[in-house]
């Protein structure tokens, strides 16, 4: 039998690669098209590189300029899809900064596992915001501690930002905070700076935190996901709980936790009995320990990722309090979940508040039920859950305006801890009931008891 050359074998070696090409996810053919990922970084090019220190980065959270808009314009649907994971590092390893990079077959391998969608649809429609006026606001957002803020500071403008009066909008974007708390399936994370080595070092996911980014068809808009706390009793899960605990208690607390003569207190600003140092507690937040400066940090390594991008944040309970603090500062639209009060963090942070502001005038919505004492401010006293856990949820005001469901009076529900876990909230109320209209809270106060000097 005469020998075939191995020649014979070229033109069908060839048309294997060829497929294999077309039908990979991050080639240019159809699958590439319909998600368009950003090239992983490679040594050379740092066009991916976020910055690797907390100064302001230059790119803009409100994207290109778009055509104008008029207040409740409804806009086209946005359809999100889940493409990285970032997790920076905390006061424990400050320098870990890691990104996890997701291609269409990962997202379908961890729709399998989870029995979650990572895609939701989202509606749209113009909402007024305020916009810092000139860039020396513009690089540092809100937040200053040196002059007032007021008219001269800001322009007010229209843009594109979630409805949150549509029931599935909400639910999508329930959906999407309730996922930020379980793995993926990916090939794993890698560093994104160079100074760091973490590959055989363990307990680096027990620090710092975690951001999920969703960016629709045409990359055009971004939602920032960021988790809540990781503690089994509200409603997370995962190794970063005891970190977490600090940051509840920092910014959610009276004076750092210092409950009674009993908490030993996450800081030193009590000066006896109900007295409280007001530049100490202000420090506080902005100590290494605070997520606030890290959530911060993924925001600007977003926009670093997507120049050009609209920038939407979203998160529940601690994540929530955190998006907000940050959706305040840059006036970006956000909506949170069972959020505790943020207004006392905002104050001792320095950024905008009334009368100078109008909070109508901010695309800052919070979403929550009358069952759920953590986000109602009463999760606290010695008869408290959150007490005996070490959790000192003392703040019950927030920032923006809130979206209340009742399901107390209507449905009979008790006040319960369990009530915050996100999966009983979507289950039982934001799946069964229409959005109640949203409103800034009026004569809310936190801490009456204290005194500031």
């Amino acid at each position: 039998m005469p020998r075939q050359s191995s020649l014979a074998f070229i033109p069908l070696l060839t048309l294997y690669i060829l497929a294999l090409t077309y039908l990979s996810p991050s080639a240019h053919g159809p699958f590439a098209q319909a998600h368009p990922f950003p090239s992983a970084k490679t040594e050379n090019d740092n066009s991916q590189r976020p910055f690797s220190t907390h100064h302001r980065h230059p790119h803009s959270p409100y994207g290109s300029p778009v055509t104008i808009l008029t207040e409740g314009q409804e806009l086209p649907d946005e359809t999100f899809s889940l493409r990285h994971l970032l997790h920076r590092g905390g006061s424990r390893y400050p320098d870990l900064f890691r990104r996890m990079d997701l291609e269409a077959s990962d997202i379908q391998r961890s729709e399998l596992l989870s029995g979650q969608s990572l895609v939701h649809q989202v509606k749209v429609k113009g909402t007024t915001t305020l916009k810092p006026r000139d860039q020396s606001y513009r690089n540092q957002g809100f937040r200053s501690f040196d002059t007032s803020i007021g008219p001269e500071s800001w322009t007010k403008e229209v843009v594109p930002a979630p409805d949150v009066t549509d029931k599935e909008s909400v639910l999508q974007l329930s959906k999407m905070n309730y996922n930020s708390y379980t793995e993926v399936a990916s090939p794993g994370w890698y560093d994104l700076e160079g100074n760091w080595s973490v590959n055989s070092t363990f307990g680096w996911e027990e620090d710092g935190l975690r951001g999920h980014v969703f960016a629709s068809a045409d990359n055009s808009t971004l939602i920032i996901a960021i988790k809540g706390t990781s503690a089994a009793i509200l409603g997370g899960g995962g190794g970063t709980s005891t970190r977490d605990k600090i940051n509840d208690n920092l910014l959610f607390s009276c004076c750092c936790a210092k409950v009674d003569r009993t908490w030993r207190g996450v800081c030193d600003c009590n000066t006896g009995g109900y007295q409280c140092d007001q530049t100490c507690v202000e420090n506080s937040v902005n100590g290494g320990e605070i997520y606030y400066g890290i959530a911060m940090v993924l925001l600007w390594t977003v926009q670093d990722m997507y120049p050009g991008a609209k920038v939407w944040l979203t998160g529940h309970s601690l994540g929530g309090g955190l998006t907000a603090l940050l959706g305040l500062t840059f006036g970006v639209p956000t909506v949170t979940f069972e959020t505790p009060g943020d207004l006392l963090a905002a104050k001792r942070l320095h950024l905008p508040m009334p009368p100078a502001i109008n909070w109508d005038d901010f695309p800052l919505f919070h979403i929550g039920h009358t069952a759920d004492p953590i986000f109602q401010g009463v999760c606290n006293g010695p008869a408290s859950t959150c007490y005996y856990s070490g959790f000192a949820m003392e703040s019950k005001c927030h920032t923006g305006r809130t979206c209340v469901y009742d399901p107390v009076t209507e449905d009979n529900w008790k006040v319960d801890i369990r009530t915050h876990r996100l999966f009983d909230t979507i289950e039982g109320v934001i799946k069964v009931k229409e959005v109640p209209s949203c409103k800034a809270e009026v004569d809310c106060r936190d801490c009456e008891l204290w005194e500031y000097k």
